[in-house]
């Protein structure tokens, strides 16, 4: 309960201060002429090749992955530079069979509500919560998170640097419940970008307005509770919560349709694919394997 207070009256803290100081990002004598995308849609797909799932040296056999994510939210003007953000995500994770006892499946369904801080077009601060269940099959109360993320910009250097901070929770989440947000943003031109902000981090080249070429990692995945079934063994494994996770490296193109589309493809490597049981003990690895993935963004 304590925990819940203080991350309850960070959330508070931080909105109030967003609200009364100077958040501003890349804009500032024009901001107020750029008007913020209001309807936001975002489509990702990717699948990760064979290699071994184990434990410890114990094998269990090789195994691939699937993934595929999909949500949209409109943003509802509040007041001054304050928007309302609600919407629906759905992901899902597919795993091949294997001898070890995970799921073959994850999946997440969640209502999307957050408070935006606009800039112009550019968010300055965020707030939101991502209610819903995360499971590998039941939808369920045993299933349901709350995942929160809280994030802020702040000017190092006016249109060149920027340092992000925030923080992130999910209660379902067994090795990390609570997690910082800390990264820098660079613009060193109007061609290249840095980001070493996660989930993402990447550096981008844009030769043009519609094309950039970019190099970058990726951390993808999600904490569920699994269903309960006399079949699994160990038992404990039974109706448990389970992170899982994809550590990711590689090279991407992407192709930008005016001002609000964007459609990218990229591939490389998944260094480790991770089923980490963290309370009930147990943990599974997979080795190292080539993926693809392809994105469609879309903000008008």
């Amino acid at each position: 309960m304590k925990k819940h207070f203080v991350l309850a009256a960070l959330i508070v803290s931080f909105l109030a201060q967003a609200h009364a100081g100077s958040v501003e990002t890349r804009f500032t004598a024009d901001v107020e002429n750029e008007k913020p995308a209001l309807d936001l849609f975002n489509l990702d797909a990717s699948y990760v090749f064979e290699s071994k799932l184990t434990r410890g040296n114990t094998n269990f056999g090789d195994q691939d992955a699937f993934s595929f994510s999909i949500d949209y939210a409109h943003r509802f003007h509040l007041a001054g530079r304050l928007y309302l953000r609600a919407g629906v995500g759905y992901s899902r994770f597919d795993f091949g069979a294997s001898l070890a006892p995970v799921p073959d499946q994850l999946q997440s369904l969640s209502a999307i509500i957050g408070i935006d801080y606009m800039v112009g077009k550019d968010l300055g601060a965020f707030l939101q919560v991502r209610p819903g269940f995360y499971t590998d099959r039941t939808f369920d109360l045993d299933s349901f998170d709350a995942p929160i993320t809280l994030g802020r910009l702040w000017i190092l250097q006016e249109k060149k640097l920027y340092l992000l901070t925030g923080v992130n929770a999910a209660f379902l989440r067994g090795e990390y419940p609570v997690l910082p947000l800390v990264g820098l943003i660079w613009y060193p031109n109007d061609q290249w970008s840095v980001l070493a902000i996660l989930p993402e981090p990447r550096i981008t080249y844009m030769p043009n307005k519609n094309f950039g070429i970019w190099v970058g990692g990726q951390l993808t995945g999600g904490s569920f509770r699994t269903e309960e079934s006399a079949t699994i063994r160990p038992r404990r494994l039974s109706n448990a919560a389970v992170d899982y996770s994809e550590y990711r490296a590689g090279l991407g193109v992407d192709f930008k349709c005016g001002n609000a589309v964007t459609f990218s493809v990229a591939g490389g490597y998944a260094f480790q694919r991770r089923f980490n049981f963290e309370r009930a003990g147990f943990d599974y690895k997979a080795d190292p394997a080539p993926y693809v993935r392809a994105m469609l963004k879309a903000e008008f």
